[in-house]
């Protein structure tokens, strides 16, 4: 005997099953985006940043352009009629003279090649445009990473304070309770708590703040919970001789190279429009009086007794000198602010090891040596809160140096283009 399962048993099995499958599917989505880090971000913005879905469109404008530039000019048509509808021999249409022509422009001087130019010098210009429009947006996002990564920073840095300070607290209060210190002494430590938590709020919503504009980035919500990488792991100062030879390679630079060729081709172009252009035509024509045909040919080109373009050629050409002028200014502006850049980057790193090597253990073999004197009643308590606010603070100086020194890379790749260094920043905006 064979069993037979109930329809409606069996709906109900397929539809728990469609529901665990959708929960998985949502669960297994929550967890792959629980975090995230910078090359998915960059991704993100490239494919969805409203700034720079605006130049596909351009390009195919000037693309449009470019076939315009190129089309010669059209043939013309003529027809003439003479000799009618007068008197005598011309009465009506017995004298009448027809003419048929076609005629052709001709273009001097290559002006349809220059036209073509100067579209090409525009394309090479927007490409420049939106590279410089795509390392701004991108560094705009890390930037918004970075700054993220150092709230989050900060945030554990403020939770080990509360830990610390809580801990102080229970023993100021056991000593208070013992009668070997006052109630003052407690009510010092339970304000710096208070701060210490107020402060770990404000943070709080700076992260959520700081979350919520890395996602601007591509136009969507905050769809992770936290941001991957440290800023503990420092760049590599980069050599300056690198920084010279990328000054060539530049965004900036090479816009400004991209600017003397278009002004170059705004010349040529005017140039070429001081050459006279000429017209040849060839027709026939009826000589009705006659019953006769005849052939007929034309040709005429403009006196150049004045060259009425000279104007346009001396504004192009001091155009394309002030262009040359900005490009060896571009160079130099870029080489200053590279170097100072660097020597900024430089200082932070000296700072950093500084940091790391001698104040941190001063202030924490200074904190241990207060508490310890402050439950032997050999120090009071406004030492062990000092001797902790100073632990804080170099702590939180190195991560302030930290963040600039991740920040002041970012910058130097803005400017150059192209990677300095290996950091947090694993996947290049420049890739």
């Amino acid at each position: 005997m064979k069993y037979q399962m109930n329809p409606f048993v069996n709906r109900g099995l397929m539809a728990l099953l469609i529901a665990a499958l959708l929960l998985w599917t949502v669960a297994v989505r929550a967890e792959s985006r629980a975090s995230l880090d910078l090359a998915t971000a960059l991704e993100r913005t490239l494919l969805q940043s409203p700034r720079l879905q605006q130049f596909p469109y351009q390009q195919r404008a000037l693309e449009a352009q470019k076939l315009q530039a190129g089309l010669p000019p059209n043939p013309q048509l003529q027809a003439d009629l003479e000799n009618v509808l007068g008197t005598g021999n011309s009465r009506g249409l017995s004298g009448a003279e027809l003419t048929l022509s076609l005629s052709q422009l001709i273009e001097m001087g290559d002006k349809r090649q220059k036209r073509v130019d100067l579209v090409d010098a525009k394309s090479s210009q927007l490409q420049q445009q939106f590279e410089i429009q795509r390392l701004d947006t991108l560094s705009e996002v890390t930037a918004k990473y970075l700054q993220a990564l150092r709230i989050d920073a900060l945030i554990s840095w403020n939770q080990r304070r509360i830990q610390i300070e809580q801990q102080a607290l229970e023993v100021i209060q056991q000593r208070a309770a013992a009668g070997a210190v006052g109630q003052a002494d407690v009510l010092r430590m339970q304000l710096l708590l208070e701060r210490s938590e107020s402060r770990q709020q404000q943070l709080n919503g700076q992260r959520k703040l700081a979350y919520q504009q890395v996602a601007a980035s591509w136009g969507e919500e905050v769809d992770f919970a936290e941001l991957e990488g440290q800023l503990q792991q420092l760049p590599v100062l980069p050599e300056q001789s690198a920084l010279e030879q990328a000054i060539l390679q530049s965004p900036q630079f090479l816009q400004s190279h991209t600017l003397i060729r278009l002004r170059e081709a705004q010349l040529r172009l005017s140039e070429a429009k001081s050459k006279a252009d000429v017209s040849f035509g060839a027709g026939i024509r009826r000589l009705e009086g006659q019953n006769d045909n005849a052939l007929v040919f034309s040709f005429s080109m403009p006196l150049q007794l004045y060259d009425r373009n000279q104007g346009n050629i001396a504004a192009a050409h001091a155009e394309y000198e002030a262009g040359v002028l900005q490009q060896q200014l571009t160079q130099t502006e870029l080489r200053m602010a590279l170097l100072e850049i660097y020597q900024a980057m430089f200082n932070n790193h000296q700072q950093i090891e500084r940091l790391q090597q001698t104040l941190i253990p001063l202030t924490q073999a200074l904190l241990k040596q207060t508490e310890t004197g402050y439950q032997a009643g050999q120090y009071n308590v406004l030492q062990w809160i000092d001797a902790q606010i100073e632990a804080f603070t170099v702590e939180r100086d190195l991560i302030e140096a930290q963040t600039a020194v991740h920040t002041q890379l970012l910058e130097l790749e803005r400017l150059t283009g192209m990677p300095l260094s290996r950091s947090i920043f694993t996947a290049s905006y420049q890739e």
